[in-house]
């Protein structure tokens, strides 16, 4: 067996000295794929660099091969056939290359260089005719993609986000990446970085998708190297053959291959075992990350990989943080408001995955406004990030539809359509989250916490809240507490500048808050020219019976179309006038007290208001008051002294005292004598006596008389008039008049004229067409 080995190592030694390049490389291949390459392929390429291309060196080079072939036969028989193959090959061709060459003929045709069909798709040889064996070496494809190592990316230099760390939110002067927090496999990880720089290898960070493996990593290249080592970060898919000659001339440079998703590295042209063996060999380390199914894929269902990653063990990254990381996450976070957020949603959200899938998420949220893309899903969202930032982080789906109508000129929205937004919106994106995910309670929904944060730290694209969204969020949700203490948060800080945020946090304080607070917040707002504060703030000191206060707001709310603030002005201007006539009154003025009894007159304080009118009388006012006076006695039915009070009214030239007289006479049944006063009154031009003595002339049997009053009183303005002159005339069936005369009652919007123009209406058509009955002369007049 001995003398077998012997023989192959003497050819194989030939075949190094004298044999070509490519010969060498086939031999590396071949080591390479062998179990045993961490042993082999060191060997081999010493070998080569002794005695490649030297023809006198093939005894040394074969003794040296003796131990690399004995470890071959002894650890990988399938590699030792391939080397014997080799090695046969080399040696009938070596054979063929000393044979005695055939001469040609003289007529011999010339050999034709021409290739068929202008297509070169194998080897091809051209001979007149070949003696002995024929072994064609087919050397490797050129190796490209790998630039030199002084173009490397300098570690110190390097943005790690080309290295695969995801990129996270930046604000401003941020820094790039938000400050490391420490993981607990860090200790593990910066040992397994260290020895491997120090004598090669492989170290691998494994986890779930998004769990932080190749910012886990990152961090261990960064603590554990020299800023000056180079990095190599070969796009996937690249051919990595040509790495251990080009790092064999780095000088004494310090490199690394870094590998981010290891699995997309593998294959005969990629990492293999031999590959990683001279990488070691020469001191490079290989940093990689993998996932854990992935890893799981390679490591356990694929024995082609299985003996690249037998020999490693992986430092395990969790996407769940421990105690101990979110207290470093808490102690780190004052001083980043990225690591913040990341914080403050650790419960609901994995803090890698919110760091990284938010930049995501924002970008295609901001996108997705214009008119093509999804403008109703943007801003179901942003309806939900600004109700989160109104203190509700979850509303039910209707709650957000409304909500969405307050935005704009927005027009609203059906359910149909707002359920195939809403659908957009909680896809399920980067196998993590939608931009809208389900709240606690069913059929609820809020908006991811990073684009929350995003708002609140004034990333580009959120604006401030809608104001009518903080009374919408308290009303239609009701967590009063959580909105009041975000709106003093948010609204204060803008209440020297915007009387609108003044006026809307008034509201709230005013509705559900402080009512001192209130006062204050909507007064500021109010003085700075809002007038529905001004009316609000106005109808706040009304109810506080504080009508003096109130009144010039509310008069500025009232002048601006506000009706509830035109009411109770009316109502505290006649309370203020109440108060000062009183006053006045007291004091002895007759002016004052006159006024003061008409005012009570209109309350309905009757009993009052007669003794403010005596008063007034008794201060020199009898003839201004008299007619008053008899109208308070005429209601308490004190007739006598009505009558007496009536006539003083007329003695002393106010003819209204006429029509009293007519009342006090009429309602004692003396009908002759109220007729007299009422003609009297009508005489003088009163309306309301020309209608009362039109009544009295029907209920005497004279009609054509009465309706010559009853227009008088309509055209004289009294409100009865028109109406009483058509029930008249329809009584008599005189229709087309009758309605003549209910349409005029309808024009000075009369009460019951709708109903009487129905009840003609109905007349007519039981009656059938028809003429005034005989004897009935129409010599009335409009």
């Amino acid at each position: 067996m001995d003398n077998e080995i012997e023989a192959l190592a003497d050819v194989l030694g030939r075949a190094v000295a004298t044999g070509p390049a490519d010969l060498c490389e086939l031999l590396t291949d071949a080591a390479h794929r062998s179990v045993a390459a961490p042993v082999l392929v060191p060997r081999l390429n010493r070998v080569f660099s002794r005695y490649q291309g030297n023809p006198i060196a093939g005894p040394l080079a074969s003794q040296d091969l003796l131990e690399v072939l004995r470890v071959a036969r002894r650890r990988d028989t399938t590699v030792f056939e391939e080397l014997r193959t080799i090695a046969d090959a080399f040696t009938e061709d070596e054979s063929a290359r000393i044979a005695p060459v055939a001469r040609r003929t003289p007529d011999a045709t010339a050999n034709s260089n021409a290739v068929s069909g202008g297509t070169f798709n194998e080897a091809v040889v051209q001979a007149g005719s070949i003696t002995g064996g024929l072994h064609t070496y087919y050397g490797q494809t050129p190796h490209s993609g790998l630039p030199p190592v002084t173009d490397w990316s300098q570690l110190d230099r390097t943005d790690p986000i080309t290295l695969g760390v995801h990129r996270t939110r930046r604000i401003a002067d941020e820094p790039l990446l938000p400050r490391y927090v420490a993981r607990d496999c860090d200790p593990e990880l910066d040992t397994q970085v260290r020895s491997a720089a120090r004598d090669g290898g492989l170290v691998l960070v494994t986890g779930d998708p998004l769990s932080g493996k190749t910012r886990t990593l990152w961090a261990a290249l960064f603590t554990n190297l020299s800023g000056t080592t180079r990095i190599l970060a070969p796009l996937h898919g690249t051919d990595l053959r040509a790495l251990p000659a080009m790092l064999r001339a780095r000088g004494d440079a310090e490199c690394v291959l870094w590998l981010d998703d290891l699995d997309r590295h593998l294959g005969e042209h990629g990492l293999t075992a031999a590959l990683l063996a001279e990488l070691a060999r020469l001191r490079v380390p290989v940093l990689a990350t993998m996932s854990d199914e992935a890893y799981d894929t390679y490591r356990f269902g694929s024995p082609e990989h299985a003996r690249l990653l037998s020999g490693v063990e992986p430092v395990e990254l969790g996407t769940d943080w421990s105690p101990a990381e979110t207290e470093r996450l808490a102690a780190a976070a004052p001083d980043d408001l990225r690591l913040a957020g990341a914080y403050a949603h650790r419960t609901r959200h994995s803090t890698t995955a919110y760091l990284t899938v938010g930049p995501e998420l924002f970008g295609e949220w901001r996108r997705a406004r214009r008119a093509n893309a999804h403008p109703l899903g943007h801003r179901i969202v942003l309806a939900a990030v600004d109700l989160a930032r109104c203190g509700v982080e979850e509303v039910q789906a209707d709650v957000l539809r409304r909500a969405c109508e307050l935005y704009g000129d927005a027009a609203p929205v059906s359910s149909e359509e707002f359920d195939e937004a809403r659908e957009w919106a909680s896809r399920i994106r980067h196998g993590t989250t939608g931009m809208l995910v389900p709240g606690a309670e069913v059929g609820s929904w809020r908006a991811y916490g990073s684009l929350v944060e995003d708002a609140k730290d004034g990333v580009s694209g959120f604006g401030p809240v809608p104001l009518e969204l903080w009374p919408f969020a308290v009303k239609t949700v009701g967590r009063v507490n959580h909105v009041l203490v975000r709106a003093r948060a948010v609204l204060g800080p803008e209440a020297d500048t915007n009387p609108e945020a003044l006026l809307t946090l008034g509201r709230i304080e005013e509705e559900y808050g402080d009512a001192e607070a209130a006062e204050v917040l909507l007064r500021r707002a109010a003085d700075a020219g809002s007038t529905e504060a001004a009316g609000r703030l106005g109808s706040l000191l009304y109810d506080r019976n504080d009508f003096a206060a109130a009144i010039p707001y509310l008069e500025k709310g009232a002048e601006s179309g506000d009706t509830e603030a035109q009411c109770r002005l009316g109502i505290a201007l006649m309370q203020r006038s109440e108060h000062w006539l009183r006053t006045a009154a007291e004091s002895g003025d007759g002016l004052a007290a006159f006024w003061l009894g008409d005012l009570l007159c209109g309350n309905g304080a009757m009993e009052d208001a007669l003794r403010w009118y005596r008063k007034a009388a008794g201060a020199g006012m009898r003839g201004d008051v008299a007619t008053r006076i008899g109208e308070v006695l005429f209601g308490f039915e004190e007739y006598e002294e009505a009558e007496e009070w009536f006539r003083t009214a007329v003695a002393e030239g106010d003819s209204n005292g006429l029509n009293g007289l007519g009342r006090t006479y009429e309602a004692r049944g003396a009908h002759q004598e109220a007729a007299r006063f009422y003609e009297r009154s009508a005489a003088s031009g009163d309306a309301t006596g020309a209608y009362n003595f039109a009544i009295i002339l029907g209920d005497q049997g004279e009609p054509n008389e009465a309706r010559k009053w009853f227009v008088r009183a309509h055209e004289r303005g009294d409100y009865d008039g028109a109406f009483s002159l058509g029930l008249s005339l329809m009584r008599e069936k005189k229709y087309e008049e009758a309605e003549v005369w209910l349409r005029k009652a309808q024009e000075v919007g009369h009460h019951r004229a709708e109903r009487a123009l129905a009840d003609l209406k109905a007349a007519r058509t039981a009656d059938g067409p028809g003429s005034p009955a005989a004897g009935a002369p129409d010599n009335v007049k409009a």
